[in-house]
Formats: C-alpha cells, structure tokens, sequence
C-alpha cells in the first residue's frame, strides 16, 4: 500500500508542474498583425488532479513490479484538438520500455474529452506535456 501512495504522490507533485510546459499549438495561416493575443490553454474537466487521478486508475504497477523497476521517469507528449480530444499521443522520453508502454496504454485509455484551448476566442490545438515519474519502495 505505502508503495502505491508514493508512487501517486510522486506522480502528481510532477504532473503538477507539467501543465506550466503546455504550448497553444498555433494554426497554418499566420496572423496578419502583431497585436496582443489572448491565449487560454487547454483544461482536463476537474483540473489537472482530475486528469492525473484518470491517469491512475488505468495504469498498471504489476508489470514494473515484476520486472523489479522500482523507479522509473518518462515523458508523454499529446495535442488537445478543437474538439477536446486527446490526440497523437507520444512519449518522448522514457528509461525501460515496459514503462513507456504502460504510461501510454494508460494515456490512450483516458475517453473525457478536455476544453479546447482558445486563442482570440477560437478554439485552437494545444501541445500538452505529462511527465511521469515514480518510485516503488
């Protein structure tokens, strides 16, 4: 049990500082003026322990267990479409591949649709970043 609550505290305290890495993706055309642009990032509903907390429920400790990674860090990537779906999921670093496979799985299984980011009023693309990182002790 004491290894479950680390690794979901350990989980959450980094993704909190992933949602300060999100980039509004920005459309083809470019803008014809250099005026001030309002930019509102994308939200998981619930906020960011909400979107973590759907993490969880579907990924899967048994297989590091078994392979006895006690800690392990990777990094996903994904883009927050128009229509608040999760999209082009990628993980960009990782240290062992069953890692990187679980962390994506569980990535892949979250349905809930996220409010779009919005740029000038209009729903745009938004590059999010989760980092995952956990010890099992």
């Amino acid at each position: 049990m004491k290894k479950y609550l680390l690794f979901i505290l350990v989980f959450w305290a980094v993704s909190v500082a992933a949602q300060k890495d999100s980039t509004v993706v920005p459309d083809s055309k470019p803008t014809a003026s250099a005026e001030a642009v309002s930019i509102k990032a994308a939200e998981f509903p619930g906020g960011h322990r909400a979107f973590v907390a759907e993490i969880l429920q579907y990924f899967r400790t048994t297989p590091m267990v078994k392979a006895e990674i006690m800690s392990a860090k990777a990094v996903a990537t994904f883009i927050v479409d128009t229509e608040g779906n999760m999209v082009d999921i990628k993980i960009e670093s990782y240290e062992y591949k069953i890692v990187r496979d679980e962390f994506l799985r569980a990535l892949k299984m979250v349905k809930t649709k996220w409010i779009p980011a919005e740029q000038d009023g209009k729903k745009v693309r938004n590059l999010m970043r989760q980092p995952l990182v956990f010890s099992l002790q």
